[in-house]
């Protein structure tokens, strides 16, 4: 299985990277990744395909955007609402718009329904009439993930993708960066769990000292007080705690990440801490307890509840480095004066 993401990305011109330039491509490059999709083999269920269709197309589009920070039109960044800590921008809506173009091109997944960051809601993609109860497929997308790291200049922007079904099981899953050449995709077919690129060696040894940390900053306040952050057990390596921390770990250049007190909302942890679960790293609450992702879909189809559902996780590369990490998430003892 090979993909080649050059032959992704068409000859920019001027006018197409505006943001309604980049608009008027999406139905150009969703063919285009239906074709990389097919040649590459990745994936051999319609809801792997979607995935893999999706990811391609969507970094294609967007990569060429993102290349150079500094260049990017403020056409890209206008809000269009969302939550006064995460505010939606015109560039959020891209990945939202492919999925719903693919969605009305994929005949093969019945049921589908939808739930972009973006949109908010539940889209149903199929018979009009049905509730999300009677839904086959729940596909969760976050189309621009660290959207708001972009005026910081910070390239740690990723895509991501996950389907499962109305009991909560995955069906599949991926991550694309995009910014680097970042990509991992994993499918079940049949009890059959395939992944792209192949699967890593994690080896169940410590890590020397320090553990590099990804988190955000908005968490490093109150977690510089714990006792990880002192006497050099740990530093804090990247500025993320999303679908691009997944991936650095699965490249080996994280050891641990980290949002274990108030957690990340729930669109996000069912797409990163499943792809991590699925990868083979170790995921769980602060306290070492496993967490329930397809419990946490069924609640979220039976009873939407916005976007106040938040869910604290660990993810480590190991469960040497994960027991390691646990038992330093506790306040630094100061000595008495």
């Amino acid at each position: 299985m090979q993909m080649s993401a050059e032959r992704l990305q068409p000859i920019i011109t001027p006018e197409r990277t505006t943001f309604e330039g980049i608009i008027r491509r999406i139905p150009e490059a969703i063919q285009m990744a239906k074709l990389e999709a097919e040649s590459s083999r990745m994936a051999t269920t319609p809801e792997g395909k979607f995935a893999v269709t999706y990811l391609l197309a969507t970094r294609s589009l967007l990569r060429p955007v993102l290349e150079d920070l500094q260049t990017i039109g403020p056409d890209f960044l206008l809000p269009t609402g969302g939550a006064e800590y995460n505010p939606e921008r015109s560039i959020d809506e891209i990945g939202t718009l492919v999925a719903e173009q693919l969605a009305a091109q994929s005949r093969d997944i019945p049921g589908l329904w939808i739930r972009s960051e973006e949109s908010a809601r539940w889209q149903n993609m199929g018979n009009e009439g049905q509730s999300t109860q009677e839904g086959n497929r729940f596909a969760i997308i976050d189309p621009l993930d660290m959207t708001s790291y972009i005026q910081k200049k910070d390239r740690v922007q990723t895509t991501g993708i996950a389907i499962y079904d109305r009991d909560g099981n995955i069906k599949t899953v991926g991550i694309a960066s995009l910014v680097d050449q970042g990509f991992v995709f994993i499918e079940h077919d049949n009890g059959v769990i395939r992944q792209f690129p192949p699967p890593h060696e994690h080896t169940d040894t410590p890590s020397p000292p320090p553990l590099r940390v990804a988190t955000l900053t908005r968490r490093m306040h109150q977690m510089r007080q714990l006792e990880l952050f002192t006497d050099h057990h740990a530093i804090w390596a990247l500025d993320c705690s999303g679908g691009f921390s997944i991936l650095k770990l699965h490249d080996g250049q994280v050891d641990t990440i980290l949002d274990p007190f108030k957690g990340s909302p729930w669109y996000e942890v069912v797409i990163w801490t499943q792809a991590a679960q699925q990868l083979g790293f170790t995921v769980s609450d602060k306290d070492g307890n496993p967490i329930d992702l397809s419990s946490a879909i069924r609640r979220m189809i039976n009873r939407h509840e916005g976007d106040t559902f938040r869910i604290p996780f660990v993810i480590s590369r190991n469960p040497a480095i994960h027991k390691q990490t646990l038992s330093l998430l506790r306040p630094r003892e100061v000595p008495p004066a």
